[in-house]
């Protein structure tokens, strides 16, 4: 005969591994309601249409935490959205330092929230923490529990307050003056295009681009002239170049040869200045000589010395004797038979 089961046993037995099922499950199925959780709070100034519960909170693209709840604040009209971080997802600070850490980012990082849209087409939101440089730390400190992210406007509103602003611009504009003033510069500014003051100075207008335009053809005549001329002096001036850099090509052979010659007299000019050292003594020694001689016969023919009184008398006799011979030419010139006859002529008779 069978033993019957008991069927308490068996509805213990159950209950005792569904419990054992589901506590394995809340500790290592990822459930995460055993971790340690960091609570933020955020107040918007906006709507916050499309945000729910459990929308992830991202830091730079990653997932940090997500929200727990979103509220409104009576009275104020902030949207009060609260969020739990994972500080198994934060590296390198431990979950203790989380508050000392988040006043640093906040302060020295500017770290801001601000909701952005996760689908065009569903228009479901999240928190996105970034970094937002040159905006002020906005804290309400409404609710002192609990750790508050100061945020910033949406993309969206900071371009919707600036469209806002413009339109407020332009419903301040008194328009309708505006268009009346429009309409009478457009009328004034008919009536001077059909003035007669106008077409004269359309008129004057042609002319002048008529003349415009020969002056330019004479221009490019010239200019043509000009390069026609250009051309030849620019090849006379190639070739002038061509012999100049030929020159100054030989030029350190000339120069080379300037300094050759230049050390040659160098060496030279002392031995001549020697030798013309020489030669001046020599004839100053002639030239005193000289002096001394001319001086001797300066002496010599003095007429107060013996040769000197018969040197004058000499020349006294010879000087008689020319004058003799004088006086016989003239008298043979006149009487050219005195040579035959002598000095006196024959009779005709014959006798003397």
């Amino acid at each position: 005969m069978s033993v019957r089961a008991n069927p308490t046993v068996i509805g213990a037995f159950v209950l005792g591994a569904t419990i054992l099922i589901v506590v394995g499950l809340l500790i290592w199925g990822g459930t995460g309601l055993f971790k340690s959780k960091y609570h933020v709070v955020m107040y918007f100034d906006s709507a916050v249409t499309g945000l729910q519960k459990g929308a992830p909170v991202m830091l730079r693209g990653v997932r940090v935490g997500e929200v727990t709840d979103v509220n409104m604040r009576w009275g104020n009209w902030l949207a009060t959205v609260y969020a739990d971080f994972e500080p198994d997802t934060l590296k390198g600070v431990r979950p203790g330092d989380l508050d000392d850490a988040l006043t640093r980012v906040v302060q020295e990082r500017n770290l801001r929230a601000q909701l952005r849209m996760q689908s065009f087409v569903t228009g479901v939101l999240y928190v996105a923490l970034d970094d937002f440089p040159g905006t002020p730390i906005v804290l309400r400190g409404l609710d002192k529990n609990v750790r508050e992210v100061p945020t910033v406007p949406t993309d969206i509103e900071k371009w919707t307050a600036k469209i806002e602003k413009i339109a407020d611009a332009l419903a301040s504009l008194p328009l309708d003056e505006l268009a009346r003033s429009l309409i009478a510069t457009v009328d004034e500014a008919k009536r001077i295009l059909k003035s007669p003051e106008v077409a004269s100075a359309l008129k004057n207008l042609e002319g002048v681009l008529r003349d415009g335009r020969g002056l330019v053809r004479r221009a490019d005549t010239l200019a043509a002239n000009v390069n026609a001329q250009v051309g030849p002096l620019s090849g006379d001036l190639q070739a002038t170049l061509k012999s100049a850099q030929a020159t100054l090509a030989d030029a350190p052979a000339l120069v080379a040869d300037v300094r050759r010659v230049v050390a040659k007299i160098d060496t030279q000019i002392e031995p001549l200045l020697v030798s013309l050292k020489k030669s001046s003594d020599t004839a100053g020694t002639t030239l005193e000589r000289a002096q001394v001689t001319l001086a001797g016969v300066d002496g010599t023919l003095n007429q107060d010395s013996a040769l000197g009184y018969e040197l004058a008398k000499s020349l006294q006799e010879l000087r008689e004797t020319l004058r003799a011979l004088g006086s016989l030419a003239d008298y043979l010139e006149r009487n050219p038979n005195a040579l035959l006859y002598g000095a006196r002529r024959p009779s005709v008779d014959g006798r003397r």
